[in-house]
């Protein structure tokens, strides 16, 4: 099921990792609402496997810092950082509920070193970041509003979308890199992610 371009990524501790917090997002699920209901059943196919195509697509340097920003559920930063343990991860929700049941996983699946949860709103965050990820958090433009204050110069934000493409505010430089290229799956067939660049 996994794309043949996520191989290099997927050794058997990744994929015991992966495995892992599946089970742990479907029990936290049954008690609050991370994931959509209807996706539940769907789990890796529609979330885990969509979060970790964009390393297939685009660059994301070693030892660097990721903001997840409207994480929700730790999508897509926690498989994430399961497949990348060179990076680091800060994972953020403004819903108290959903940044404690994500600590929980972290703790559960020994990623604390690496990935810190805040319970904060964007525009509250002081630190600013190379690269900042978002999926299904907000329409773009809004999105973008947020990340824009907390991005380092030069940075990318790389946001995951379905066609048709949401628009692009003005100033921002963005590039669709499809999930087709790199999987042939029904479900993502008009989905990928867009790379933005603040110009």
């Amino acid at each position: 099921m996994w794309a043949p371009c996520l191989h290099p990524f997927l050794t058997p501790p990744v994929q015991e990792a992966l495995t892992a917090y599946e089970r742990l997002l479907r029990e936290v699920n049954a008690t609050i609402n991370l994931v959509s209901r209807k996706d539940i059943a769907a789990l890796r196919e529609h979330h885990l496997l969509p979060a970790l195509l964009i390393l297939c697509l685009l660059p994301i340097e070693e030892g660097a810092e990721v903001l997840d920003l409207g994480t929700g559920g730790g999508l897509p930063g926690i498989p994430l950082a399961i497949a990348r343990p060179d990076l680091r991860f800060l994972l953020v929700d403004s819903i108290r509920k959903k940044a404690e049941a994500v600590q929980r996983m972290v703790e559960a699946l020994g990623l604390s070193e690496r990935v810190r949860v805040q319970w904060a709103r964007a525009e509250t965050l002081p630190m600013r970041f190379p690269y900042i990820v978002g999926r299904a958090v907000a329409p773009l433009p809004k999105f973008l509003t947020w990340a824009k204050q907390l991005l380092l110069p030069e940075g990318r934000v790389y946001y995951y979308a379905g066609e048709p493409l949401p628009p692009i505010p003005p100033r921002w430089e963005a590039t669709y890199h499809p999930f087709r290229q790199v999987i042939d799956h029904p479900y993502l067939q008009s989905k990928g992610v867009l790379s933005l660049r603040y110009a």
